[in-house]
C-alpha cells in the first residue's frame, strides 16, 4: 500500500479542527499541522492534536498558507522514509471515509494507463463545482482543483519544487496547477472521492436597502472574507504576468470570473466598499508587482 502524510496548515484554529484531525488520522499514516503565526494563541488545540497523535509545527509569524504548507512538506521530505503522497488539506475541510485510498487508487490507476500524474482531486467538493477535463485512457482527467483535499505524489513536488510563497494565499493551488501542467503532468479525479470544504460566506443579497428574493425565499450570494479581494485580485494579475502568455485561456477566463463576480458582490452584498477598496488595492500593486503578505 502506498504511503501518505496529510499536512494542516492552521490559522487561529478553533475547536473543529480536532474532528476533522481524528478524521484524517484514521486514514493517512501521519498528520503533520502546521500553524502560521496564529495571534489568537492556539497552544491549548495544538496540544490537544499533538495528544490525538499529529505532529505539530508553529511559524514564528504569520507567512500564508503557501509556507505553512512548505514548512509541513519540507519537514516531511526529509524523513529517512519519506512517504509516496502527500496530502495538503485546510484546517476547514473534513474527509468522508475512504477519501484517501480512492485518490491513492485513481493515482495507481492513473500511472497503469500511462497518465503523467501532477496531483489527483476529488470527484466531489460540496458547496464547489470540479472541473473535469477530458478522459484519456479510461482515466478522468480534472481542470485546476482546490488546494485543500489535494494528493501530490513526492517525485512530482521533489522535481518542481514547493507551492509559491510569495503569494501568500488565493492562487497558490492555480499556480501548482500551471506548473505540473506546463511540465506535462496531469490532474487527475478521482471520481468516488468527495470532501467537505468551507467555501466563503452567505450574505443575503440587496439593492438600496431591499432585500432580494427568489422563489419566495431571500436570495444568498456567496462572499469571501473582505481582506482575501485583495490577494484574489492581486495574485491573478501576478499569475497573469508570469503564465499568460502560455495560458492565455486560463487567464481570460479567470479575470472573467474574477471581476464578474466583484461586480455582483458589490451590487448586492453588504461590505461593498471595504470588499471594493481591497479589490482595488490588489490591482494596484498586482500592476506594481508587488506579492508576499499585504504590508499592516
Amino acid at each position: 500500500m502506498p504511503s501518505t502524510v496529510a499536512i494542516v496548515s492552521l490559522f487561529n484554529p478553533s475547536d473543529g479542527v480536532l474532528t476533522n484531525a481524528a478524521a484524517l488520522l484514521n486514514q493517512v499514516d501521519a498528520v503533520v499541522v502546521v500553524d502560521d503565526g496564529s495571534p489568537q494563541d492556539p497552544t491549548g488545540i495544538l496540544d490537544e492534536l499533538a495528544n490525538l497523535g499529529c505532529l505539530v509545527e508553529r511559524l514564528p509569524e504569520n507567512s500564508g498558507i503557501a509556507a505553512a504548507l512548505n514548512a509541513g512538506i519540507s519537514s516531511v521530505l526529509s524523513w529517512a522514509a519519506k512517504p509516496d503522497y502527500i496530502l495538503t488539506m485546510d484546517q476547514d475541510s473534513l474527509l468522508d471515509d475512504g477519501y484517501v485510498a480512492a485518490l491513492q487508487a485513481a493515482a495507481t490507476a492513473a500511472l497503469a494507463a500511462e497518465v503523467p500524474v501532477g496531483m489527483v482531486a476529488p470527484g466531489s467538493v460540496r458547496g464547489l463545482p470540479v472541473r473535469r477535463g477530458p478522459m484519456v485512457n479510461g482515466i478522468q482527467l480534472g481542470g485546476e482543483p482546490i488546494q485543500s483535499g489535494l494528493l501530490i505524489p513526492v517525485p512530482v513536488l521533489e522535481r518542481l519544487g514547493l507551492f509559491q510563497s510569495n503569494l501568500f494565499i488565493d492562487g497558490v493551488d492555480s499556480e501548482f496547477y500551471l506548473r505540473c501542467t506546463a511540465a506535462g503532468l496531469r490532474a487527475v479525479i478521482a471520481r468516488d472521492a468527495a470532501l467537505d470544504h468551507t467555501l466563503g460566506s452567505p450574505a443575503t443579497a440587496r439593492v438600496f436597502g431591499r432585500e432580494l428574493t427568489f422563489g419566495g425565499k431571500p436570495l444568498k450570494i456567496r462572499t469571501a472574507a473582505d481582506w482575501r479581494y485583495y490577494y484574489l485580485f492581486r495574485n491573478r494579475i501576478l499569475l497573469a504576468r508570469q503564465y499568460g502568455r502560455q495560458f492565455l485561456v486560463w487567464t481570460l477566463k479567470g479575470f472573467l470570473a474574477d471581476y464578474r463576480h466583484l461586480a455582483i458582490v458589490t451590487l448586492l452584498a453588504p461590505r461593498r466598499q471595504v470588499r471594493l477598496a481591497n479589490a482595488l488595492n490588489g490591482i494596484r500593486d498586482g500592476i506594481l508587482g508587488l506579492s508576499g503578505r499585504r504590508p499592516d
